[in-house]
């Protein structure tokens, strides 16, 4: 497998970033200069490149304009603290794939290990949907299912999975990140529920109007307590599924809700 240039002089920023992408089985190197940089590209092509705008010896643009020169289809992410008005204009013209606000390092994140799997599976820029899936810890299976190993099953389908254990923490993702198209959420959570959930966006929806987005919202629990589900289904919860969960069955329901129609019969 090809190795994903990170380039920034940041090591802190950089190592986090690698180490992440090395836990989903990526080779990650990592380069704090553009001279750096230029070195690596020229022994080997990268999976793809992100790199920060400014560096010790040069900026990021004057990277991608190398990148750019012999490999037009190469993705190159570019990160950056400055507003992008001061820059994303000029680097789209130059050939960037994309340009992000470092401080939104969960965005950043999540961008990276999308292109990584976009790269390494060879599809040309598939069309992903986001899903944001709240639960109190993700990584034990108290509701039958492991947070890896839904992400890994959902990625092999075209679904992109963010994650946060709290109701404050999916509040603020699903303020930051429009991308996001459905929620799947447990009913207990540390700092409320999945009710409270559905509430808080109904209330910003209705605050907000368009500029906030409501999106369908699915419990995914291990409560096989009936009056809990009627509650939620009264409430207006889009779905409830108790575990075990089958994961081709909940492919097909979150289809239904953010997929063309025409696609829903597509779902295995």
């Amino acid at each position: 497998m090809r190795k994903i240039l990170l380039v920034d002089d940041n090591n802190a920023i950089a190592q986090n970033l690698a180490k992440l992408l090395q836990r989903r089985g990526y080779e990650v190197q990592i380069a704090a200069t553009l001279a750096g940089a230029r070195e690596v590209i020229e022994k080997e092509r990268p999976l793809f490149i992100s790199s920060d705008l400014d560096l010790p010896d040069g900026t990021s643009l004057e990277l991608l304009d190398m990148v750019r020169a012999t490999d037009a289809d190469l993705p190159f992410l570019i990160v950056s603290c400055h507003s992008s008005s001061h820059y994303e204009a000029e680097a789209v013209r130059r050939g960037a794939t994309l340009c992000l606000d470092k401080t939104r390092t969960s965005l950043v994140a999540d961008k990276l290990i999308e292109y990584a799997y976009r790269q390494s599976c060879g599809a040309p820029q598939p069309v992903f949907h986001k899903l944001l899936y709240v639960h109190a810890d993700t990584a034990d299976t108290s509701n039958g299912l492991r947070s890896g190993v839904l992400s890994a099953a959902m990625l092999q389908k075209g679904f992109y999975i963010v994650t946060a254990e709290t109701l404050a923490g999916a509040n603020d993702l699903l303020l930051e990140d429009d991308n996001i198209e459905l929620i799947l959420c447990d009913t207990v959570l540390p700092d409320g529920s999945g009710l409270d959930l559905l509430h808080s966006q109904r209330h910003l929806a209705e605050q907000y109007g368009s500029l906030v987005k409501l999106r369908p919202l699915f419990i995914l629990t291990d409560s096989k307590d009936l009056a809990t589900e009627y509650q939620y289904r009264q409430e207006g919860v889009n779905d409830y599924l108790t575990s075990p969960v089958n994961i081709p069955e909940l492919i097909r329901r979150i289809r239904y809700f953010i997929a063309p129609q025409e696609q829903i019969q597509t779902a295995t």
